[in-house]
């Protein structure tokens, strides 16, 4: 009898532990989107934000057209057992199958009572055969558990994921610096010889005419007159 109640004391003990232990499906998708920032397109083709980039680590995901009838790829047990896609051509412009390393980017999460959706999409944008101007590629996954989500804890769901997804970090052309904008250099009649090498610099070449000398920057397509050591004219 002893031995009785302290089996089923044990028993008791794991099933609360596991019970503590086990996440929402609000908590597993907010434990996703902290580890994965969400991007969010605009209503113009642009972005309000741009989040990570996820790269699959397998072959084998299928792409397509965005649609609400896209059929989601299917992940269980940590392995792919249906690729998803739909059923209108893509042309010749990708083969609707995901390539490892092919960036994609995070719109959303979603969940159901035995999975949680990956709503994601290519970085790169394809000219698709009826569809108007370029457009990013659906490719959402499903993480579907046979035991539901209510045994499923968020590192283990953030593991499945890690094991399909690498992450890379949005990566954008750093600003170009802005030129120095160089003050406006002038010539005033009567300047001295010093005074406009100490604005232009040393000539390239100088010509000396007797009382006149000829000043000449070649890479300002510049000539400088001087008469009796003073500015004169300039062309």
């Amino acid at each position: 009898m002893y031995f009785q109640i302290r089996f089923m004391t044990i028993l008791l003990l794991l099933s609360v532990a596991s019970l503590a232990s086990a996440a929402t499906p609000d908590e597993l998708s907010t434990a996703v989107t902290s580890n994965y920032r969400i991007t969010i397109p605009g209503f113009f083709g642009d972005f309000k934000a741009i989040g990570n980039v996820l790269t699959p680590r397998r072959a084998g995901l299928g792409v397509n057209r965005p649609s609400k009838m896209f059929k989601p790829n299917l992940v269980k047990n940590r392995q792919l057992v249906m690729a998803g896609g739909g059923d209108l051509s893509l042309g010749d412009v990708h083969n609707a199958t995901l390539k490892p390393g092919e960036r994609l980017y995070l719109y959303g999460v979603s969940t159901g009572d035995n999975y949680l959706q990956l709503d994601l999409y290519t970085v790169a944008t394809y000219s698709v055969p009826g569809m108007r101007g370029p457009q990013a590629l659906q490719a959402s996954v499903r993480f579907q558990y046979e035991g539901g989500l209510a045994g499923l804890t968020t590192n283990q769901l953030l593991d499945d994921i890690n094991e399909w997804f690498d992450t890379e970090e949005e990566t954008r052309p750093a600003t170009k610096p802005r030129k120095a904008v160089n003050p406006t250099r002038t010539i005033k009649l009567g300047q001295t010889l010093a005074e406009v090498t100490t604005t232009f610099g040393a000539p390239q070449k100088q010509i000396l005419l007797g009382t006149k000398t000829i000043f000449l920057y070649c890479d300002a397509d510049l000539k400088v007159i001087f008469v009796d050591g003073k500015v004169v004219d300039a062309e």
